[in-house]
């Protein structure tokens, strides 16, 4: 059986009323690797105060509901594939292969609400229902006071956090569906016909639940910090909410709230009603929602850093094979800040991460984005090396200017496509294979692409070997041939932001895990950015931000670029509201390039359109030359059809079962 149908799918509880009906025995929780924190329940059905008799079978209880946090880091079963930016086998529509690569199934158009693909609303398609999580932290609620032996700050601090998840799980599901059933309370067993059919609410009414729900955590009624929340983590809990990441959660609610998609969005959702005849959506445009996203995002950037959060920069001591580069190089130490900031465990830069890896399975990105070594090509072990990038992102990262390459007057973007030699100088040296043949378009560009894209003729950077990229035909590591006809980089373009460099060095089969990044800093920054912007325009403070971000990536300030005409096309972007947008937009897409965020970005931004409906691109990769290889060719076709896909179907059965739920526009 090849890799690729390797992956197991986690079946999903059942449970009703107030009995569990378990079918797994042990269920790895979402918290700290290799800690002991396991959800363990006995197996048959099992009465559900039977799981809160002490403080030990609570816990579990505990980590029951974090279970049923989406799956970030699995192929198969998230939302992290979903949008433009990854493109994985192509040939996964084909027989048994059907099943998987779901978020990039959304983007064929594929999805339909017979049979939903990555269906969190009541569990199929590859997803476990949110709402089944939410069941079971209500469930908690009901039983937790009863618990003997557990301390009352302990309590309090359990309860406070399942409270943040259910708020983030109902944040969850506006953003995938819109209009909601707020499931606050669990409905007793033979309840009333009219109390179980429940309807949506208004899409505000859903997103002040969500804000209620958080601030009742952080907040007293006078607006003053509660304290039963931990501030942070001890490092056996890593990966439960905390008073940090909390505020974080909120920033992010915040900011979907004020976007387009959600504020006043006449043009798509002007005659999506519920059976009263009342819009769900709000008609009417209220730009104080950015201001309370640019207070909230505020409150959170202060509290992180009050505590110790930063960007983070690579400080160790350089460990690799050409150490002696790290000194001479323009641009090692930012790649390395870059590259070290997703794949360092818990580094100070990380606000949230998720930790509910498979660390025995093959189901992740760490598996499918690496490429095997030079020292043995032909050993697969745990890189497959089939999940890339699509071409559009080979061309957004900036140029070594910090600007966009169609937007700086010193990069050759007409020519992007020429073929040329690697110079041997200190700038590509260390990233790039001196007087090997490349494109012109992969030379001179910013840190980050050297730090997180794999191009042909690059260097994979481990601490003990230079993987010499090669992605022609019947070339190795990275490239197709006749005994790889499916273990490829399909693009010809890579990705190793979520590999970690010791990954396959020692041995083959060595894959180093670590927490998948949900929340950063650098993201509260951008957020703080486009709020800061949205209300009050242009200025110092967004500025500020966007700079912070920058900095440690190796790139001027943005007013300092953007006024030099000598290098930007149109000095004085940043200074008008519509392009600084463009500039924040731009920033968040390259700095949070496949960690899942730029399908939900697009989309609040109303901007799906402008980038769901290009076919997917790359590199001819049965070319055994440069002048073959770098031909760029039409891949695959992609299917976007709005205002439809901008929310996801509620699943038919449902629908006939309530007559009271109101299906999306278009399903």
């Amino acid at each position: 059986m090849s890799h690729f149908n390797k992956m197991k799918i986690n079946k999903s509880y059942r449970m009703k009323s107030k009995i569990f009906i378990i079918s797994t025995l042990i269920v790895l929780s979402t918290l700290l690797p290799g800690c002991d924190f396991l959800d363990i329940v006995p197996d048959n059905t099992v009465q559900v105060g039977s799981l809160f008799e002490n403080r030990e079978k609570a816990l579990g209880a505990l980590s029951t509901c974090y279970r049923y946090m989406p799956n970030y880091e699995k192929l198969h079963q998230s939302m992290t594939l979903a949008g433009d930016e990854w493109v994985g086998r192509l040939d996964a529509d084909h027989g048994e292969n059907r099943g998987l690569l779901r978020g990039m199934q959304l983007m064929r158009g594929w999805n339909n609400s017979n049979d939903p693909i990555l269906n969190f609303w009541s569990g199929g398609g590859g997803a476990t229902s949110l709402y089944q999580g939410i069941r079971v932290c209500n469930i908690f609620f009901e039983n937790i006071e009863g618990v003997p032996d557990i301390t009352p700050a302990e309590k309090a601090d359990w309860i406070a956090q399942v409270k943040i998840l259910k708020a983030y799980y109902h944040f969850y599901l506006i953003r995938l569906y819109g209009p909601i059933v707020i499931a606050d309370k669990n409905l007793e067993p033979f309840s009333p016909v009219e109390e179980v059919r429940q309807e949506r609410q208004t899409v505000d009414s859903c997103f002040n639940y969500v804000l209620n729900s958080i601030d009742e955590v952080l907040f007293d009624a006078n607006g003053s910090p509660r304290t039963e929340l931990s501030v942070e983590r001890e490092s056996a809990f890593l990966g439960q909410v905390d008073q940090i990441n909390a505020r974080a959660i909120k920033a992010q609610v915040l900011i979907t709230r004020a976007s387009p998609l959600f504020n006043g969005n006449t043009e798509y959702f002007s005659n999506f009603r519920n059976k009263a005849g009342d819009t769900y959506f709000p008609m009417t445009y209220d730009p104080e929602k950015w201001k309370e996203a640019l207070d909230g995002i505020k409150d959170a950037i202060d509290y992180a850093e009050a505590r110790g959060k930063k960007l983070y920069t690579f400080i160790g001591q350089p460990k690799f094979w050409d150490v002696e580069n790290f000194e001479e190089s323009e641009i090692i130490q930012y790649a390395y800040n870059k590259r070290f900031s997703i794949v360092q465990g818990w580094n100070d830069e990380l606000l949230w991460g998720y930790s509910g890896l498979d660390y025995e399975g093959q189901g992740g990105f760490a598996h499918a984005t690496n490429m095997r070594s030079v020292a043995d090509p032909t050993q697969a072990g745990y890189a497959w090396q089939w999940l890339g990038a699509d071409y559009r992102m080979d061309e957004l990262f900036y140029s070594k200017n910090g600007v966009p390459i169609e937007d700086d007057k010193t990069y050759d973007y007409s020519n992007r496509l020429q073929i040329t030699e690697i110079p041997d100088d200190n700038y590509h040296k260390g990233y790039m294979q001196v007087g090997e043949k490349t494109i012109r378009l992969h030379l001179n560009r910013e840190p980050r692409f050297y730090a997180w894209m794999v191009v042909d003729r690059s260097v994979w950077r481990t601490h003990d070997l230079a993987n010499d990229v090669k992605m022609r035909y019947n070339e190795f590591p990275g490239g197709r041939g006749a005994q790889h006809t499916t273990d490829f980089y399909w693009t010809g373009i890579g990705v190793k932001k979520l590999v970690h460099p010791e990954s396959g060095t020692g041995h083959w089969a060595r894959v180093v895990k670590f927490p998948y990044p949900i929340l950063r800093l650098s993201d509260l920054y951008l957020m703080y950015a486009e709020a800061y912007n949205e209300y009050n325009g242009p200025g110092q403070p967004a500025y500020d931000y966007l700079n912070k971000v920058r900095a440690v990536g190796g790139l001027q300030p943005i007013e300092t670029v953007w006024s030099d005409a000598s290098i930007v096309k149109t000095p004085g972007k940043h200074a008008t509201k519509e392009g600084l947008r463009d500039i924040i937009h731009r920033e968040r897409m390259i700095e949070l390039s496949f960690e899942g965020h730029r399908y939900f970005d697009i989309l609040r931004w109303k901007e799906a359109d402008r980038y769901f409906l290009s076919p997917v691109k790359g590199f001819n990769t049965t070319g055994v030359d440069p002048e073959q290889f770098y031909v760029l060719m039409t891949l695959q076709p992609r299917r976007w059809q709005t205002p439809r896909d901008y929310l996801m179907p509620l699943p038919l059965w449902d629908i006939n079962r309530n007559p009271n739920l109101v299906q999306n526009p278009g399903w």
